[in-house]
């Protein structure tokens, strides 16, 4: 059967008349992931990815499909953050059988990666726990992913290589908190007064905005990122707005919980949790970062089990959290442990140079 590579544009809301390859689109791409990871946690709300791709100000996000007949048997996208020169992220879902749709689709976002200027490609595949067999190990040394997965095998016949492992991890949001408590008490008593807790959901207080982006853009260069190339994030406080806007015209909740230093203002840790619309769903953590200069002080305990107490009362019938971090990251995977969260899957960062 033919294979024909189509793009697609957002429609204007999820029952426009236009709207059902969109929703095909995400609807593959949910039930690639649960097959690959082996659980429900990485679903994307249809409502969040359709206002990420209306609301390109800060991104060119560019969406294909590949077909066979009438149907889409690969979804992928390429988004190209405009602050960066030359990195862009590359995510290609394939329908079991469907291999090389899933490669020429691959091929396709390239191509247009390299029209735009764009000269590194990142992306990221999720894998289940616990598989034997053959394991793929990142340069870092710290972690692994299975060999024969067909989503590393894609991305290797691509000329991807692999570059880090992320462990995947859950914490029980309705299971009991006494080691949460505990550790927050033993980190604010290591931190001491020079620094205070702010927590909130909903759009961004004004007195927090320009330096909780100053803080985002930190995200892009200081985390552990093994061997990838890495390029800052442009971040200010009108940006901060517009995400807002649109998380809340799309029906999300983020809790943000920061910790500010207080003889000079500056925010010096801070960690995000996001739910959709369906507030029975899974929560996701975005960032948690805790600033290189006030590091050694616990503050990533400190926003992490701020942030789970206060997360919630916010939104009770979320059943858990679902974060990633790095293997090579054991601070922040010590955090995690203490408190609770369990290992659930494994993510994959892959790099590739065109030429």
């Amino acid at each position: 059967m033919t294979l024909r590579i189509d793009r697609l544009t957002a429609p204007e809301s999820l029952d426009a008349p236009d709207a059902a390859d969109f929703l095909e689109f995400v609807r593959l791409g949910n039930a690639a992931w649960r097959r690959d990871s082996g659980t429900d946690l990485h679903d994307d709300d249809p409502a969040d990815v359709l206002s990420r791709w209306q609301e390109q100000t800060y991104h060119v996000i560019t969406p294909l499909v590949a077909r066979e007949g009438d149907r889409i048997v690969a979804a992928g996208a390429l988004d190209a953050e405009r602050s960066k020169q030359r990195t862009a992220e590359i995510d290609v879902e394939v329908a079991d059988g469907h291999d090389a749709a899933g490669d020429a689709l691959l091929s396709a976002l390239e191509e247009i990666a390299a029209a735009q200027g764009r000269s590194v490609l990142q992306g990221w595949t999720i894998h289940r726990a616990g598989v034997d067999g053959e394991q793929l190990v990142p340069p870092t040394g710290a972690g692994a992913i299975p060999a024969e997965d067909a989503s590393a095998q894609r991305m290797l016949r691509a000329g991807f290589a692999l570059s880090q492992v992320e462990r995947n991890s859950v914490f029980d949001l309705q299971g009991p908190y006494d080691a949460v408590d505990r550790l927050l008490e033993a980190a604010l008593e290591k931190a001491g007064p020079e620094y205070r807790v702010v927590w909130w959901t909903g759009p961004t207080p004004d007195e927090h905005a320009e330096g909780y982006a100053r803080a985002i853009a930190r995200m892009s260069t200081d985390v552990p990122a093994g061997e990838m190339v890495t390029e800052e994030s442009a971040w200010d406080a009108e940006r901060v707005r517009v995400r807002d806007a649109r998380l809340a015209a799309a029906g999300q909740l983020l809790g943000v919980t920061l910790v500010v230093h207080a003889p000079t203002g500056e925010v010096a840790a801070f960690n995000e949790l996001q739910i959709g619309a369906d507030r029975t769903r899974p929560t996701s953590q975005w960032g948690t970062l805790v600033m290189p200069e006030h590091r050694g002080r616990r503050l990533g305990a400190i926003v992490k089990c701020v942030g789970l107490r206060r997360w919630h009362e916010a939104v009770p019938e979320s059943p858990c959290v679902s974060t990633f971090n790095a293997e090579e990251n054991r601070f922040m995977l010590d955090v995690n442990e203490a408190v609770g969260f369990r290992p659930a899957s494994y993510a994959a960062a892959w790099e590739k140079t065109l030429s």
